[in-house]
């Protein structure tokens, strides 16, 4: 009977009109384009988060930006509405003494209003504030010299003089260096494998989103890499393995003393500040040892071959792909260990002393 009905009302509408009569599914896809136009910048906001193929640490980086960043202030105007300067308003006014999390929360509207104008909700994206994407920031990273670290290594706690060591000299990240496992470390500590990560994200996030606070996955450019280990850091690498990491191929390399899925950032900082205090480097960050493995990798290898060590990614395809040279990840290893030989000589050495400091180390 209800189809019944329903049919009789499709004739009925026909008849009234029949040029203009549509078909039920068109009439319900152009209800939903009206409700979307009607969306402000906050609905339409989350509805882009949830569209997107995003690990759970970036749902919770964006969510994060948008509640607290973007929708106080042009979160109730309607996304068809929203224009540059509305945007330049918004923008002069929002995070002003955090120019980073500036720049992330301006990319994300600049993002989300490219999506809209796709949508053909907006004529054109009002994000148009030149320079705005790019983060300002007047620290810089604190690089120590090779033998600032080699004192850090010494002086920390001895089960994590292998997060020091293999942190500056393989340039593994740190929610990559905690889910490493034996099974990722090849026999005789020659190549470590690197293709999993584990970011925390608060527990406040983890709750909104109905998730866990520890998300192990693919690294953060979602590929697998290998890194050579500089054979001067091998025998440390081992001693760690055999003294302080879990039994078994999924035993880990650095394991919690008070239990849990990981060591914490926090242990391993308070830990690694008192290795820079006895090595006399001040203001130094847990990020800035992949600024010295960039910075010594750098001294042995061309730009792809850094990149694909660091495990950097590009906007630039060129070079991603071009100018890989195959067989010099091994190449790139030694040559970081004789680095570690050679004493540090004032930039104005002339060329007899390097050559003669290169000699005493046996090195041409």
């Amino acid at each position: 009977m209800h189809a019944e009905e329903w049919l009789a009302q499709e004739r009925r509408l026909m008849e009234q009109d029949r040029s203009q009569w549509v078909s039920p599914k068109i009439r319900e896809l152009t209800i939903a384009a009206m409700f979307d136009q009607d969306k402000t910048v906050e609905q339409y906001g989350k509805q882009w988060i949830k569209q997107r193929n995003l690990k759970p640490k970036t749902v919770a980086h964006y969510s994060g930006l948008l509640d607290r960043n973007i929708t106080p202030k042009l979160g109730v105007i309607p996304i068809r509405q929203l224009n540059a300067a509305t945007v330049r308003n918004w923008y002069s006014t929002t995070l002003t003494d955090k120019p980073v999390m500036r720049s992330h929360a301006y990319q994300l509207l600049h993002a989300i209003c490219k999506t809209a104008v796709s949508d053909e909700l907006l004529d054109r994206n009002p994000c148009m504030i030149a320079g705005a994407a790019s983060a300002k920031t007047s620290r810089k990273a604190v690089v120590p010299t090779i033998a600032e670290l080699a004192i850090m290594a010494e002086k920390i706690e001895p089960k994590f003089k292998a997060y020091i060591l293999i942190s500056a000299w393989c340039g593994v990240r740190f929610s990559e260096m905690v889910e490493l496992r034996r099974k990722d470390i090849s026999e005789g500590c020659e190549v470590i494998e690197i293709h999993r990560n584990a970011p925390h994200i608060t527990k406040n996030q983890a709750a909104a989103q109905g998730i866990p606070f520890c998300q192990v996955g693919t690294t953060k450019t979602n590929e697998k890499r290998e890194s050579i280990v500089p054979p001067h850091i091998r025998d440390d690498i081992q001693h760690h393995l055999d003294t302080y990491a879990e039994p078994g191929d999924e035993g880990r390399l650095f394991v919690p003393v008070r239990g849990g899925c990981h060591v914490v950032e926090k242990v391993v900082r308070d830990a690694f500040r008192s290795a820079c205090a006895d090595a006399g480097v001040n203001g130094m960050r847990i990020h800035d040892m992949r600024h010295f493995a960039g910075h010594q990798t750098a001294r042995v290898a061309n730009l792809p071959e850094t990149m694909k060590r660091l495990g950097h990614s590009t906007s630039t395809a060129s070079l991603r792909y071009q100018g890989e040279v195959s067989g010099r990840d091994v190449e790139i290893a030694d040559a970081l260990s004789a680095l570690a030989k050679v004493p540090e000589l004032p930039d104005d050495s002339t060329e007899a002393e390097v050559v003669k400091a290169l000699e005493k180390q046996g090195l041409s």
